[in-house]
This record gives structure tokens, C-alpha cells and sequence, in this order.
């Protein structure tokens, strides 16, 4: 079958799956309310409490969001700023822009959920708006990623947080948060090759594996060591359950992967909105601190996936660029979790 009937096929099954040309899967209001916050004119997501800066996570974040919101517009202007300054001669992205430095990317390392992301989006808004560019780009970038950051270890195919910086000896340093389950399957089908079903095993061996703690819960980092067993890293910021692993229950939620294990360890962790925003998996160190908006809106997305109820759904904050997203990607899960298969 030719690329260009697969195309037209795979818009067919998106408006069977009441996608196509249906209504925005984002209530107006709320996306112009994360728009107006976080989204310059010109296509730059904003994380507004973090000076300002950009990075290639965010401008992926912003793509599903103005896919699923049926903004072209904004969409287009998000890829346009996103490939005119983040990205490499390699097609993958430049980690972090940062407005007030000159250059504005001072260091070119990539993120690899950052180039998954945008990948994904290019991909579904392709066959969304019949670009097929968009999506021969993200195939472009899959097999980027393929050929230089999915290494086979004792443990199976990884995924490498980044081309620097995360190889010490024998040992990789890993990141559970950027197996982003959905994006894996979209990935798999535009670029055929074993490799993406055999990331998502390892995916779950992984979390399976390096779970920590009395509520058995992920560290936002982990070091995969050569035997193959994997251990908490030495610093203290990295071996916590903080802000990097509280996105997994979405992705496993999305990829309709569900773990009730692991959900009812955040929950565990999380019995209310009153609870430290993170806990150090080692010496089990708290913040002094409760729930952010990311966290509660975690929160919620787990309860619902257990078929729970936790209150009213978290809304965005002006002031919070992540919590946002991550309010609005609970949002999805629970309420639309077809809006990008």
C-alpha cells in the first residue's frame, strides 16, 4: 500500500473516531485561558515561573494541545518557532531557550521526551490536516532518535535522556517519565520497527523494577547499572518522587496502559492535597511544602483512572505553566482519552 493511501486512510479512521472534523476536544474558554498564559504570538511556550524559558518538552506540550483544540493556526506557529530555534542540523532539539542570554541556547544537548513529543504532534497533526511533510518530519525524527538514543542493555532497548551527559562508566542514568507510552504507539506506526514495541516492555520492566519506598513509588531519575539492576542515584534532588515521575500515571493512563499497582502508590503518597509535593525515595525526606497544581492534577487523573472520584478537577493557573498542562492533559485522559491514539 502507498504512503499517501495510508495517509488518507489513517484521516478516515480519525473522523470515525469522532476526531476528524469534530468539535475542539479542549473547552474554548480553557484554551484560550493556556493560550493568552503561556503562548507568545509567535509560537514560544512560556514557562512562566521558571524565567521565562523555553524548552523543546514544552513546545511539544503546546503542539498536542493546539492539535486537540483544532487551533491550526497555533499550531503551525508553534512548529515554525520550535524548528527556526531549537532545532539541530541532526532535526532533533535543543534542550532549553532562554530569552535574556545570547545566545538564547547555550547548550545544545537534546531531551529526548522533548523530540518524542514534538514527534508525536507532527505526527497526528499530519494525518489530522493532511501534511504529510509533518509527518515524513516526524518519522525523520523517530529514526533520529532510534539510531543514536535507544541503546540495548542486560536490561533491553532504553531510552537515553539526552546524547550527553547521562553515561558514567558502564551505568546509565535514566529517566522512567520519558517513556511517553502514546507517543511509543503513534512512533510505531509511522516508522515500523521492533524497537518501539520493545521500549514499551522495557518501559514497564523498568517501572515494574524501580519502585522505592513504603508506597513503592518511581524516583524522577535511575541509574540502570551494566549487570542490569537499577538503583537510586546519589544525588539527593534526583532520587526523589517529585516533578519528572508524577507524569507517568498520564502516560500510562493515555496508552490505556493502566497499572493499579503504581496508581495506588501515588495515591498512597498522596492522600490528600495536603501532602509534601515530594518525598526523597532513600531517607524518605519531605518537602515542607503540599500539592501543586501538577501534583493535584496527577492526583485526579490517577483517581479517575481507578475509576475514583477526587473532587473537583484542577483548573489551570496563569502563574503555573507545567500544572497547567498537566491539568489539561487530565482533562483529556478522563473525559477524551481518543484525542490523540
Amino acid at each position: 500500500m502507498k504512503p499517501w493511501t495510508l495517509l488518507l486512510m489513517s484521516g478516515f479512521l480519525w473522523a470515525m473516531l469522532g476526531v476528524g472534523h469534530a468539535a475542539p476536544l479542549l473547552p474554548d474558554a480553557e484554551w484560550r485561558g493556556y493560550k493568552t498564559s503561556f503562548i507568545s504570538p509567535d509560537g514560544r511556550v512560556i514557562d512562566v515561573g521558571n524565567q521565562g524559558v523555553s524548552h523543546s518538552e514544552g513546545q511539544g506540550y503546546g503542539m498536542l494541545l493546539a492539535l486537540v483544540a483544532e487551533d491550526r493556526a497555533t499550531f503551525e506557529s508553534l512548529w515554525e518557532w520550535t524548528k527556526k530555534n531549537l532545532q539541530r542540523d541532526d532535526r532533533l532539539f535543543g534542550w532549553r531557550w532562554t530569552p535574556d542570554s545570547n545566545p538564547p541556547v547555550q547548550d545544545w544537548n537534546n531531551a529526548t521526551d522533548g523530540d518524542l513529543l514534538v514527534a508525536w504532534a507532527l505526527a497526528r497533526a499530519g494525518e489530522r490536516w493532511q501534511r504529510p511533510e509533518w509527518v515524513a518530519e516526524a518519522r525523520t525524527i523517530a529514526q533520529r532518535v532510534r539510531a543514536t538514543l535507544i541503546p540495548t542493555t542486560a536490561f533491553g532497548p532504553v531510552i537515553i535522556p539526552g546524547q550527553e551527559g547521562f553515561k558514567e562508566g558502564e551505568n546509565l542514568t535514566l529517566n522512567p517519565s520519558y517513556w511517553v507510552f502514546p507517543a511509543l504507539r503513534t512512533l510505531a506506526r509511522i516508522d515500523p520497527d521492533p524497537v518501539w514495541e520493545a521500549l514499551r516492555k522495557s518501559g514497564l520492566s523498568l517501572l515494574a523494577l524501580s519502585r522505592f519506598g513504603p508506597s513503592q513509588l518511581p524516583p524522577d531519575w535511575v541509574v540502570l547499572h551494566a549487570d542490569g539492576h537499577l538503583g537510586l542515584p546519589s544525588a539527593p534532588t534526583k532520587r526523589r518522587f517529585g516533578y519528572e515521575a508524577i507524569r507517568l500515571p498520564i502516560y500510562l493512563c493515555w496508552a490505556g496502559l493502566k497499572d493499579p499497582v503504581l496508581m495506588q502508590g501515588f495515591l498512597h503518597a498522596w492522600p490528600s492535597d495536603d501532602a509534601p509535593a515530594w518525598v526523597d525515595l532513600a531517607n524518605q525526606d519531605r518537602a515542607a511544602y503540599p500539592l501543586g497544581l501538577a501534583q493535584r492534577s496527577v492526583r485526579h487523573a490517577v483517581s479517575g483512572c481507578l475509576g475514583k472520584t477526587s473532587g473537583a478537577r484542577p483548573r489551570i493557573d496563569p502563574n503555573d505553566y507545567y500544572g497547567s498542562t498537566l491539568a489539561l492533559f487530565t482533562q483529556l485522559i478522563l473525559t477524551r482519552p481518543e484525542a490523540l491514539p
